[in-house]
């Protein structure tokens, strides 16, 4: 079942419940008349009544219990789904060129094997990662590991670079992201504060501490951090994932990770946790077992 912005804001009206999680909330679109009549011929409504097949797609996304957004980016490509569920009843939605494609929860395996042509299958990754780390430490690390990064691909092109990373360096790429660059990543796709410039050196100090990094006439990244580095050269595709549950009294509940590829076994994921974020190595099948899970709408309360 496919409809437009103009039809959903037409069938909103069917559901007059304030339920906040409800895709047809936010269908607020001027209407041309002839939505009746688009959806009556769509086999949508039947005598101006939601037929029986579009009533339990819509009763869903239009009043859940739970919800999940995926986004999937890949340079111009993106893929965003939607899952809904209340009780046992599930909605699986798209955003198909502006336009909505609803399915049921039969779908979903043709929904994981797409999402696996983007990310792959493989059980295989090429860095070993796995840290809990404050907001302002993470962003520090995934700065140096941006400034490791392209001194790599330097070093592939035979200039000469500095293993070193100077403090001013850290603190442009924190102020000033390169574009494309895990920093900019995240700072670009969540509204977290940039550390202040006089903080900057006692969360390097922690970092140390952690054995996460050295100090040497510079910042240095150690073992698996500075592998992660070495071998996560080019960010390729983005994959956010959300997941939120109504509670009793109407409140919305959400857990949320962002996983970053820059090849078939070169995946991170930050799973954003209560005054924490947790940072992962992941291999593909990991990823899309997760994608899976998520899309199953979980329980987050």
């Amino acid at each position: 079942m496919r409809l437009n912005k103009r039809e959903m804001s037409f069938l909103a009206k069917k559901f007059s419940n304030s339920n906040p999680l409800s895709l047809l909330s936010s269908a607020d679109t001027t209407l041309r008349g002839d939505e009746q009549n688009a959806l009556e011929g769509k086999g949508v409504l039947a005598g101006g009544k939601l037929t029986q097949e579009a009533g339990k797609l819509l009763s869903v996304a239009g009043n859940p219990q739970r919800c999940t957004r995926l986004v999937l980016k890949d340079g111009s490509y993106l893929i965003e789904k939607y899952a809904y569920k209340s009780g046992d009843a599930y909605t699986l939605a798209e955003n198909d060129g502006g336009e909505v494609l609803f399915s049921p929860q039969e779908k979903l395996d043709e929904a994981l094997f797409q999402l696996s042509q983007w990310i792959g299958m493989s059980d295989l990754k090429t860095f070993d990662l796995h840290t809990v780390l404050s907001w302002d430490e993470l962003l520090v690390l995934l700065a140096m590991v941006d400034i490791c990064r392209v001194n790599e691909l330097r070093s592939y092109l035979g200039m000469e670079t500095k293993k070193e990373i100077p403090f001013a360096q850290l603190r442009q790429q924190l102020d000033q992201p390169e574009p494309g660059s895990l920093t900019r990543i995240l700072t670009g796709n969540y509204n977290y504060a940039v550390p202040k410039i006089e903080d900057t050196k006692a969360i390097l100090d922690q970092l140390t501490t952690k054995k996460i990094a050295a100090y040497n006439e510079g910042y240095l990244l150690l073992g698996s951090y500075a592998e992660f580095a070495k071998k996560f050269l080019m960010p390729q595709t983005v994959v956010m994932l959300e997941s939120f549950n109504l509670t009793e009294k109407i409140e919305i509940v959400g857990a949320g990770v962002l996983c970053v590829c820059a090849g078939l076994r070169e995946i991170v994921s930050v799973v954003f946790k209560e005054g924490a974020v947790e940072l992962e190595s992941l291999s593909s099948r990991q990823l899309l077992k997760m994608m899976e899970e998520f899309l199953n709408c979980p329980d987050v309360l």
